[in-house]
Parts: C-alpha cells; structure tokens; sequence
C-alpha cells in the first residue's frame, strides 16, 4: 500500500519501563511528534491509543463521531488530530470513517518505514544528480 505522507517526524526519546501497554502505545506516539504541550487533554493519544486497540478487530473503522463520542471529546478536536495522523501516514479514511493504517500497529510502522527510505532513496538520488552537475564528489 503506497500512501503519499506529507509530514513525518521522528523523535527520540527514552522508551518505557516494560509493562504498560498505555505507556508502550504513548512511547510510539511521543515518537513520532504525536503529543504537543498544547494538547492538554491528550487529545491524540486518547485517539492512537483507542485505534491501535481497536486495529485487529474487524471492521474496526470508525466515525469521527463515534470517536468522539466513545472519548467524549468534540468532533472538532478529534478530526484535528485525525487529519494530522491522516497526514503522517498513520491513519487512513475510508469511506468518512478512520483507522489505523495496517492491522497491526507493527505494520503500520514497517509500512511508514518503507515510505520514509523510498524518500530518502529519493532525495539522495537527487542530491547525487547534483553534486554530478557541481563537480563535487563523495567517496
């Protein structure tokens, strides 16, 4: 599955004490720039955390008001930080109802992972093209 993510950020922080599957799942999401100061209801991971759970279920998709309604949080504030995982490539929408973007959260990542080395395998094509163009060289 090829999904054009526009956004990607990684991070790098201190992984968990091993045990708590809230805080596994939270470590993934402070992991890719998912938790913001600003997000002082912690919106998104009230949102990540209820669609890893739900991912190996199935038809797991769910609505944006079901969403709300199941963290009771506004439709306004969930679809923000839906669209934000939409954008990252995390999240998929599928006939106006979201979920994660494999089966399993593992895939999900993998699947990002390829996204992100087919762009770097792109930019550094590029980048060579140029430096060929420039006369610099890099052994």
């Amino acid at each position: 599955m090829l999904l054009m993510t526009q956004h990607i950020i990684i991070k790098k922080i201190n992984s968990p004490a091993p045990g708590n599957i809230n805080d596994d799942i939270d470590f993934i999401c402070k992991s890719l720039g998912y938790f913001s100061p600003r997000d002082k209801q912690d919106t998104a991971g009230k949102i990540f955390r209820l669609l890893v759970k739900n991912a190996c279920q199935p038809g797991t998709c769910l609505t944006s008001d079901e969403i709300a309604e199941k963290l009771n949080l506004t439709r306004g504030a969930i679809v923000h930080h839906l669209n934000n995982f939409i954008s990252a490539g995390l999240v998929i929408k599928e006939r106006n109802k979201y979920r994660l973007r494999s089966p399993s959260l593992q895939k999900s990542i993998e699947e990002i992972k390829e996204d992100i080395d087919r762009i770097i395998d792109e930019v550094l094509k590029i980048a060579s093209e140029i430096d060929q163009k420039l006369g610099h060289y890099y052994r």
